[in-house]
């Protein structure tokens, strides 16, 4: 008589792959508009990666005109602005869920102003950069 020999099979799982996900770059752009739609600002983030360091930039843009059914011409301030790196959570918490109405109403007010101001100099750039960086804290 043969006798049948169960032989077990151990199975064994494969290990998961361990996965790594680094985001490099970032690009987000709001458009505001004020409620009377005279003015227009473009407030873009974009973050850069190279190796551990995280830069952010911001590229704001600010937009008049004389009535709403003029068309926005080019822009009146076109600012690019590095972000200090103190801010850069405060950037990515913004990219990530969107402006606040504070940093809405920040942006299209005192930051476009300051800017506005710089660019007929009657404020320095410096300032028009620091201002508009200002709108990631409100």
């Amino acid at each position: 008589m043969y006798a049948k020999r169960l032989q077990e099979k151990t199975v064994t799982k494969a290990a998961a792959p361990t996965l790594k996900q680094d985001i490099i770059g970032i690009h987000v752009k709001f458009t505001l508009n004020t409620p009377d739609s005279l003015r227009r600002v473009t407030f873009e983030l974009q973050k850069d990666t190279q190796g551990q360091d995280v830069q952010w930039k911001i590229t704001f843009q600010l937009f008049e005109r004389a009535k709403k059914s003029d068309p926005f011409s080019d822009p009146i301030v076109d600012l690019e602005v590095d972000v200090d790196t103190k801010l850069n959570k405060k950037a990515e918490t913004m990219a990530d869920q969107g402006m606040t109405p504070r940093q809405a109403a920040f942006a299209v007010g005192p930051a476009a102003d300051t800017a506005k101001e710089a660019a007929a100099g009657t404020v320095s750039g410096d300032e028009a950069k620091s201002t508009i960086q200002t709108t990631l804290k409100k």
